[in-house]
């Protein structure tokens, strides 16, 4: 019985390499500086809702008990020949609340993993989570907000580094 090379690869790893994977076909044939849709049902949305966390409990322990429920995309530009940049909102699956979201990853040249990442995530607030943002449901342009005011977030949560299997 033969196995494949996933059955030898981390949970994080596989995961990371479906990251890559469809931001790798979001990214196809666009210029830099292109703009590109990241919906909340699709696929790399999902995806990242389950890799973020990962990248952050390398860095905060609180993020080994923390998952989320929704990452929402009001800006995805690709800002280098492999790289994405996607600004919106996490939704925190502890409390339903929506926090200003930063991310930016860069694939390798082989296209099956993320060569690096730079993840920001939250604003100071109360909670188990120390964020603040308003729940979701009650986030009127909260999402888009964020795009404006990017440079002035005073971000809780970063984290940034190589391949996972590398930090």
């Amino acid at each position: 019985m033969s196995s494949s090379p996933d059955e030898h690869r981390s949970p994080v790893a596989s995961l990371e390499s479906k990251v890559a994977s469809e931001l790798r076909a979001a990214l196809e044939g666009l210029p830099d500086g292109s703009a590109f849709a990241v919906e909340p049902s699709s696929d790399l949305a999902y995806l990242l809702e389950l890799y973020l966390p990962h990248l952050l409990a390398r860095r905060y322990p609180q993020w080994a008990s923390e998952t989320l429920d929704g990452v929402f995309v009001a800006q995805a530009r690709k800002v280098g020949p492999d790289t994405a940049e996607l600004v919106g909102a996490g939704l925190l699956m502890s409390d339903q609340t929506l926090t200003p979201l930063s991310v930016r990853l860069e694939l390798a040249e082989s296209g099956d993993e993320v060569a690096s990442y730079h993840v920001r995530l939250g604003e100071p607030g109360g909670g188990r989570m120390r964020v603040s943002g308003p729940l979701y449901g009650r986030s009127g342009g909260f999402v888009e907000s964020v795009v404006a005011r990017l440079d002035d977030v005073e971000w809780v949560y970063r984290v940034e580094g190589g391949t996972v299997e590398d930090d």
